[in-house]
């Protein structure tokens, strides 16, 4: 599913709709790049946005967008910004995704912005740990281009193993921002996903 391009506020570029990403990150400069991205879609009254994560990185994604966004508690109330916790295995959490994605459609949202946080929190990884990591990861390359959205997911690699990086994060993801550029990953082993865009917002 492609219908158009939006701008991704982590990198310059323009990305198309039913991207699945992954962003790599180290320091906290990295880390606000890309919670960047969400900011963008807050700021525009026909997008819903959707935070996904263990309570720590959630609860740091709050609060940088907290001082950016004016009335964060509304879009919360008005389900604008939808917030999941990491707790339940992986096909629940895919189809808890997909209901917030078609609530999302039903009420008018032309674009549907993902920001998915993956390292490991005060709680232990749910269900089967980096597997359940890396079985919702697949799932969701395909979910993505079922609706009018941007997937974004962000590694912590300062605390996920590196069976999680390789086989999570580059396996599954069709295109990577890495060192502040956005790739294509040729390590992932999905298809390929054709409407792939690199073109820089003017």
């Amino acid at each position: 599913m492609n219908h158009g391009k939006i701008p991704l506020g982590i990198t310059d570029d323009e990305v198309a709709l039913g991207s699945h990403l992954i962003h790599f990150w180290q320091t906290d400069e990295e880390f606000e790049s890309g919670v960047r991205f969400l900011r963008l879609g807050l700021e525009n009254e026909s997008e819903c946005c959707v935070l996904f994560g263990h309570d720590e990185a959630n609860q740091r994604a709050l609060e940088i967008l907290r001082k950016n966004a004016r009335d964060l508690d509304r879009m919360l109330a008005e389900r604008r910004l939808v917030v999941l916790r990491r707790e339940l295995p992986a096909a629940t959490t895919l189809a808890n995704i997909e209901s917030v994605f078609e609530a999302a459609v039903r009420n008018g949202a032309t674009v549907i912005r993902y920001l998915g946080n993956f390292g490991i929190g005060h709680d232990p990884l749910p269900g089967k740990g980096a597997e359940e990591v890396i079985e919702l990861e697949s799932g969701a390359t395909a979910l993505a281009l079922r609706y009018p959205c941007v997937m974004v997911c962000m590694y912590d690699v300062n605390t996920a193993s590196g069976h999680l990086i390789l086989a999570g994060g580059f396996a599954t993801h069709p295109v990577a921002i890495w060192n502040g550029a956005l790739r294509q990953n040729p390590y992932c082993e999905c298809e390929p996903v054709s409407s792939f865009s690199t073109e820089r917002v003017a």
